[in-house]
């Protein structure tokens, strides 16, 4: 996103990315490193940590630019130029720099972008939750296969013959047919 906006920037001028540049800098949000580290516990795969490496780097990268963008200007010290060059030219520059007017910037991408962002969180807040309620109902599946596996593990015929009388008048059926070992 950010890259996008910069081109755009670029395409309007150097004056005006320089500008625009700053803002977004001044604009940027730092992550915690908390942030990345519960990304990093998510991520299982190997070719997965691998990206997530990569685009920390990237994103580490970005903040550092922007982070030197941000930084203040000194103002011109207008009586240091006076001493080295004619004074009546500093004048002139100084009267032109004061009289100039930077124009400002009237694009809504950042505005577009937060309102995708904002949907984009919606999304997955919903995602979570949806995920939240699925990986309790699977846990609840495992603790019955659980339950499951060790009775299977203790039951005798007796015991399932004796829980379901249908199948114990059947086999006896079977047994006096002599029909049992087909």
């Amino acid at each position: 996103m950010l890259r996008s906006l910069a081109v755009r920037a670029a395409r309007r001028g150097s004056a005006l990315a320089v500008q625009q540049q700053r803002c977004f800098a001044e604009g940027a949000v730092a992550t915690q490193t908390t942030v990345w580290d519960e990304l990093g516990e998510l991520v299982t795969s190997d070719e997965g940590k691998r990206e997530l490496a990569a685009l920390r780097g990237t994103y580490a990268d970005i903040a550092g630019k922007l982070a030197s963008m941000a930084k203040p200007q000194d103002p011109i010290n207008w009586s240091e130029w006076s001493k080295e060059i004619d004074p009546r030219l500093v004048q002139q520059f100084s009267q032109t720099f004061e009289s100039m007017k930077l124009p400002k910037y009237e694009g809504n991408e950042v505005a577009e972008a937060s309102a995708q962002f904002a949907a984009l969180q919606k999304e997955a807040e919903a995602l979570v939750a949806a995920s939240k309620s699925r990986i309790a109902e699977i846990q609840a599946e495992i603790a019955n296969i659980q339950k499951e596996k060790e009775r299977i593990a203790t039951t005798t015929i007796d015991d399932e013959l004796a829980a379901d009388p249908a199948l114990a008048k059947e086999v006896d059926e079977e047994v006096q047919k002599n029909y049992f070992m087909v």
